[in-house]
């Protein structure tokens, strides 16, 4: 499994090697300098403007597309839908009970709350290798959707009873287990195992409306994303195939709360279109992107 976070990293060794440069660099300027004259007048850095900085260096230069950015991002890539500072979830996790875990990766969000939206269309059915289920049996010879389920299941398996959850499954319509997310308790787990079982691999991939649905709860700030294609058609009655943009749009203008989308690819590391869509639907919506092999 290879997770792909969305979100800019910062080098953590660059302050410590800033401050050993300094210090080679003072040290340095003590030989050359005894007298501890101003450098720039004592003529150590000629032609070099001081420029108000404490250093003799150049003012750096931002550059937008490094050359060492190895993280792939979309040609296309919108930024995030921009909300005011009031409005932006803090940094650390709030929730009073252990974030939800799904994949073995820990689900953000800032509420006991969390939708999975999983993806049953036709190519669900594919094949996958040998897979662990939520009992520890070893699965031989399932699907895409078999998988699916069964991590489904272990992750629901382990909310605390003070959450709150959904599943919505989508081909080119969707269908959710509830009209709205209830407890997790044993009752409610045990109806969504029922249910969960009987969806099966059909139809077509409607990606954008179903994010959106889930979206639709304002209260709820975690949404977990399954698929293992591209997206196709935005009607139920399929009588409109939707470009990769409108799905995209069709999600970031339905999440005015801010929610984290965690989007995880199926069966789709050798399916560039398919895993740039879910790349960027992760990037736009505050999530990562993780590789299921």
């Amino acid at each position: 499994m290879k997770r792909i976070s969305m979100v800019g990293v910062v080098a953590s060794t660059a302050g410590a090697i800033l401050a050993a440069s300094t210090v080679t660099l003072s040290a340095s300027l003590a030989v050359a300098n005894p007298a501890g004259e101003d450098p720039y007048k004592a003529g150590l850095f000629p032609g070099l403007d001081r420029g108000g900085l404490d250093l003799p260096v150049e003012v750096p230069v931002y550059d937008p597309n490094p050359s060492s950015n190895t993280t792939p991002v979309p040609p296309d890539f919108k930024k995030p839908r921009e909300l005011p500072p009031d409005t932006l979830p803090p940094k650390d996790d709030p929730r009073d009970e252990p974030a939800p875990v799904f994949f073995g990766e820990e689900i953000d969000g800032q509420t006991n709350s969390v939708i999975y939206v999983i993806d049953n269309s036709g190519s669900m059915t594919l094949s996958v290798e040998p897979f662990v289920d939520e009992n520890g049996t070893v699965i031989q010879g399932g699907n895409r959707l078999d998988r699916a389920k069964a991590e489904l299941r272990r992750s629901i398996s382990t909310l605390s009873e003070s959450f709150m959850f959904n599943v919505i499954f989508y081909d080119e319509c969707t269908m959710s287990c509830w009209a709205t997310k209830q407890k997790a308790t044993a009752a409610n787990k045990q109806q969504a195992f029922s249910w969960i079982g009987s969806v099966q691999p059909d139809g077509w991939t409607n990606t954008g409306m179903a994010v959106a649905q889930a979206l639709r709860d304002k209260q709820n700030t975690s949404i977990v994303l399954l698929s293992d294609g591209s997206p196709n058609f935005l009607d139920c009655s399929m009588n409109y195939v939707g470009t990769f943009d409108q799905h995209r749009d069709l999600i970031r203008n339905e999440n005015s709360q801010g929610a984290v989308v965690n989007a995880f690819g199926i069966g789709v590391a050798t399916d560039v279109d398919a895993r740039s869509f879910m790349m960027a639907v992760a990037a736009e919506n505050r999530g990562s992107y993780i590789e299921i092999q």
